[in-house]
């Protein structure tokens, strides 16, 4: 009688599984590194501005009044 599932077969279902995992996962990460990107861009942008009002306001209280 011949079996069903050898070592080889085993071995080779495993390894495509694997495959398959690592490839999602690969996608996966590349979705969330874009939405971190996107994430830290945001509140970078969001940091300057407040920055740059903070600064014009200092500025503008230290010129004397004409």
């Amino acid at each position: 009688m011949k079996k069903i599932l050898s070592d080889r077969s085993i071995v080779v279902v495993l390894f495509v599984m694997v495959l398959i995992t690592f490839s999602l996962a690969q996608e996966d990460s590349k979705k969330m590194e874009k939405g971190f990107t996107s994430v830290t861009t945001t509140t970078a942008t969001h940091l300057l501005a407040e920055k740059q009002a903070a600064n014009k306001t200092e500025v503008s209280a230290q010129l004397p009044l004409q």
